[in-house]
């Protein structure tokens, strides 16, 4: 069974979010820092509701701090997790895919959870 999630941020409302550090995790932080845009915040803080909707999730459900969203060898992004949700994870035996997008004054992100064959 396949799950979908996404999340479409007006990139210029990323400006709202106080406390980053509240929703990024160090590792993100550092990232945000190296490409010092909103585009690359509006995609992470949108991979983290894309993710929590294909569980069917809200934010609120778990800790923003419990996903984090790296970058592979050739800058593609995937999904780390930490906390209950992780133990969440791990338990129902999920895998992610993660895709970010920015167009203009939008950016998106798509999120397809599925149960790993045992």
């Amino acid at each position: 069974m396949m799950n979908v999630g996404i999340d479409l941020v007006k990139i210029e409302n990323i400006n709202k979010l106080k406390k980053l550090e509240k929703v990024f995790t160090k590792n993100e932080l550092e990232y945000i820092s190296k490409h010092n845009s909103l585009e690359t915040i509006a995609g992470l803080y949108a991979s983290k509701e894309a993710m929590l909707k294909s569980l069917k999730l809200g934010i609120s459900s778990y800790e923003l701090l419990d996903i984090e969203v790296r970058h592979d060898e050739n800058n593609a992004p995937y999904l780390t997790f930490y906390g209950n949700l992780k133990k969440k994870i791990v338990n129902e035996q999920l895998s992610f895919s993660l895709s970010i997008s920015h167009d203009g004054k939008y950016t998106i992100a798509i999120v397809i959870n599925y149960k790993n064959n045992i």
